[in-house]
């Protein structure tokens, strides 16, 4: 079985409970275990006095370590929780007092019932002072009174034949904006194993002949593309489709892939996008382009060529003629036909002679057969100054 990699939840823990104060120290901070049914085995913590304590009175239990939707963790106790392995483990004793510095073993010890699903569990040790301790606030003159808990991760695999990865895409749901169509979806762990999980989402039209586009899904609370999900958890994920979609009828397909090259979870969800669009089409922007401007940078007898993105934001076919106004300046190709909401790419080829005298100006016009037509400037300079690419990008 793939080991789990519980760096991260360390890390959160240490911060979480040693952040406020010192605290009495653990070790070790994590037991990785395999424990077949019907078998147990001992275990031992070695607890540490915090320094500048004369004695410390200190509550040692077990609790469970679970996951919200958000990422974020939970220690507390739930009952029935399905990886919670708390209700295996027995402390050789819930109280210790330690004396500056002092160290002591606390045995404890991990019993498998037979019956015991195969899979894997979860748990914290945790060691908190039975009292709460005084501190000043360094700016108000208040007095806190504050208890620093230390916890120790428990990562129990209990061996079998059965392991089981399961999960479900639970809901899939649609935010339209303006500019843009967010996503929000969620993937539930039903298995018995922790799931490392990626996320996507495409858009396609309602009758699913046409893409719009493909992007990732992002777990809340998580910057990594790859989610950790506990066993029995849940967690939303959310993304953006990065153009403007025409208005029509559409559907967004949401797919998680949690570990199997053949068998993902998936949910569809139907959504209408409907744009206002003035009474007079001619007033009406149809065609969206990814740059009004070209600076560009050309020894004189040099070409460069730059790409430029065309977007249909007409749920109809748009045609578009494209010229120049500069013997130097091609695009290619020159007149086009877009499908309803279909992204295109045009080459923009700036050619500079020689002894133009420094610089050449030039304008590229894209009129579409409705709505108004959009301009582009072309600046090339024959100077030998850094090139500058400045670029407007529209969100498409």
């Amino acid at each position: 079985m793939k080991k789990t990699n519980f760096l991260f939840i360390f890390l959160l823990l240490t911060f979480i409970f040693t952040s406020l104060a010192e605290a009495s120290r653990v070790t070790p901070v994590r037991f990785d275990m395999t424990i077949a049914p019907g078998t147990s085995k001992d275990f031992t913590l070695q607890l540490m006095g915090s320094k500048g304590e004369y004695s410390q009175s200190l509550l040692i239990y077990a609790s469970d370590l679970s996951m919200a939707r958000n990422g974020a963790l939970g220690f507390d106790r739930i009952d029935n929780l399905k990886s919670s392995c708390v209700k295996w483990i027995k402390l050789e004793k819930e109280k210790a007092t330690l004396f500056e510095e002092q160290k002591m073993p606390v045995k404890f010890q991990v019993n498998i019932p037979f019956d015991a699903t195969p899979g894997e569990y979860y748990a914290i040790i945790m060691v908190e002072p039975e009292k709460y301790t005084n501190v000043k606030d360094k700016v108000k003159p208040i007095m806190l009174q504050m208890k620093t808990r230390v916890a120790v991760v428990i990562v129990l695999d209990v061996p079998g034949r059965v392991y089981e990865k399961k999960g479900e895409a639970t809901e899939a749901n649609v935010i339209k904006t303006d500019s843009l169509v967010r996503i929000t979806s969620t993937f539930k762990n039903s298995g018995n194993l922790h799931l490392d999980v990626m996320g996507e989402a495409i858009v396609r039209s309602a009758d699913g002949r046409i893409s719009f586009g493909k992007f990732d899904l992002q777990a809340t609370g998580s910057s990594k593309k790859e989610t950790f999900i506990l066993p029995g958890s849940m967690r939303d994920f959310t993304g953006s489709l990065d153009r403007l979609l025409p208005s029509g009828d559409y559907k967004v397909d949401v797919s998680y892939n949690y570990g199997y090259d053949f068998k993902k979870a998936n949910k569809s969800q139907k959504f209408t996008v409907v744009r206002k669009t003035p009474i007079k089409e001619d007033a009406a922007e149809f065609l969206a382009i990814g740059t009004k401007e070209l600076r560009l940078q050309i020894p004189e007898g040099g070409r460069k060529t730059e790409v430029v993105r065309l977007t249909n934001l007409d749920y109809r076919p748009l045609s578009v003629d494209i010229t120049s106004d500069g013997e130097g300046v091609t695009v290619s190709p020159n007149n086009l036909v877009l499908r309803p909401g279909e992204v295109r790419n045009v080459m923009a080829t700036v050619s500079v002679p020689k002894y133009i005298g420094g610089k050449m100006e030039s304008t590229i016009t894209l009129k579409s057969e409705r709505g108004l037509s959009s301009k582009i400037k072309v600046l090339a300079s024959a100077d030998k100054d850094k090139l500058v690419v400045k670029e407007t990008k529209n969100e498409i």
